[in-house]
């Protein structure tokens, strides 16, 4: 079955409705239907928890708006998309070869690890990875 990892950028886009949510809705939809898995990995959990509050607080995040957070990313979990641990020193590699963020340094790891297809934004930290590892932009540029 194909599996999706998730970079922290595409569930920003779903759950804020910006440009390309579309392209995270349809695999979100083929998840819930057990067509496909999705995995985010836990410190992209992590990033989804804080930007979400942020977000929600303009810029400052509140018991309030972390609890949103809470709220979407078990959404996501009811929606099928699992949270797992990547392995670190596989993201240490990662993270060694580029300027890549560590954040997105663990969501390669876990796409190369579980043979997956990691979807990210369009910027092109991924382009160059020290790593196989398949990944699909779900829009053409970054935010």
């Amino acid at each position: 079955m194909v599996e999706y990892v998730f970079d922290t950028e595409p569930l920003i886009a779903f759950l804020y409705n910006e440009e390309g949510h579309e392209v995270v809705n349809e695999i979100l939809n083929d998840i819930e239907a057990g067509r496909v898995d999705g995995v985010l990995a836990e410190v992209n959990a992590t990033e989804l928890l804080y930007k979400v509050a942020r977000i929600e607080g303009n810029g400052t995040a509140t018991s309030d708006t972390l609890r949103s957070g809470d709220r979407d990313i078990r959404a996501l979990k009811r929606r099928g998309v699992s949270i797992k641990r990547a392995d670190w020193h596989t993201a240490g590699i990662i993270k060694a070869d580029g300027s890549i963020a560590l954040g997105d340094a663990y969501a390669v790891a876990l796409a190369h690890d579980r043979d997956a297809t990691l979807l990210v934004g369009g910027d092109d930290d991924f382009n160059s990875l020290p790593v196989d590892v398949t990944v699909q932009q779900f829009r053409d540029h970054g935010m």
